[in-house]
């Protein structure tokens, strides 16, 4: 008798040991995958794409900036949005209920691509999302035409230690220290014997050492706000566009030109000026040069571009 009950024992260990087995290996392979946060609502998704005058531009795909010669490649470009609204004539402004994945978190949405990470982990972990995921019960895009968003993070999320945040506010290459926050744009270039990188994030921070965060707003916050237009893509999805030409409009890419979001620096003063939305004057909406509707010479996708 005894011995039929430690057989039954070691068999309901057994089968407790292989359930815990199988839950840890869910949660890692969720990770590599860049699907640990699981959502089983349906979502609907606002696209983006990256565009370099009118053309689309993905990380095998050279281009030629501030006509010079040089053909520059993407190493990574991954931005953050925030205060996502999605507005209608017929209801107005709404805040949209953003899905639970990998790349939001927060009511903040990691966009873009990291070339290098791709090149390196292969099939291992999603390193691309051009997408706003929004769960399909919020009613507003069927009505929607126009998009308003902050390129930044939000200030009482943005300085806090980054280990202890969800996916993607965790990510090593998208923080500086606790004092300055996150970068919320970050772009790195190369050529065959040059780079050039832009760090767009916070500065003029406050706190007692640098592993400290502020416990005011930064005298500088480098953040921006955006109103447009949406358009629908062939599969009747709202998207809309961000022209990398058009952040770099007047910056001659050199590695002295290369920019921290320094407040004095040329070249940062003028990608700030870029970002810088323009205002129109007959109503309160918001044009910007980098942000707008899809504008898209699609037989050109995939080929090089100037």
């Amino acid at each position: 008798m005894e011995l039929m009950m430690l057989s039954a024992k070691r068999y309901v260990f057994v089968v407790i040991f292989i359930i815990f087995l199988c839950g840890v290996w869910g949660v890692f392979s969720g990770g590599l995958t860049g699907n640990s946060i699981a959502n089983s609502t349906p979502s609907s998704s606002i696209n983006v794409q990256l565009l370099w005058q009118q053309n689309v531009l993905n990380c095998q795909a050279p281009f030629k900036a501030d006509n010079g010669n040089k053909a520059w490649y993407l190493d990574q470009f991954q931005f953050y949005i925030s205060d996502i609204k999605y507005g209608s004539e017929k209801a107005g402004w709404q805040k949209v209920n953003l899905t639970q994945t990998a790349f939001q978190a927060h009511e903040t949405v990691l966009l873009g691509t990291n070339c290098r990470a791709a090149e390196q982990l292969s099939n291992m972990m999603k390193s691309s999302n051009w997408a706003i995921d929004i769960e399909q019960d919020n009613q507003i895009l069927n009505d929607g035409t126009y998009i308003r968003f902050t390129l930044g993070v939000p200030f009482q999320v943005n300085h806090l230690n980054p280990l202890s945040q969800k996916s993607p506010l965790n990510l090593p290459s998208m923080f500086w220290v606790w004092q300055t926050g996150h970068k919320f744009m970050r772009l790195e270039l190369a050529t065959s014997d040059d780079q050039w990188l832009f760090h767009l994030g916070s500065t003029g921070c406050k706190s007692a050492s640098v592993m400290r965060a502020p416990e005011q707003a930064c005298r500088y916050p480098n953040t921006f706000h955006f109103e447009l237009p949406l358009d629908k893509n062939q599969d009747d999805q709202p998207e809309f566009s961000v022209d990398l030409a058009e952040l770099l409009n007047n910056v001659e890419l050199t590695s002295a030109s290369s920019c921290q979001s320094e407040q004095d620096k040329l070249s940062c003063q003028q990608l700030f000026d870029n970002l810088s939305p323009i205002k129109k004057s007959k109503n309160t909406s918001v044009e910007s040069r980098v942000f707008k509707a899809v504008n898209i010479k699609r037989e050109s996708a995939g080929s090089n571009v100037e």
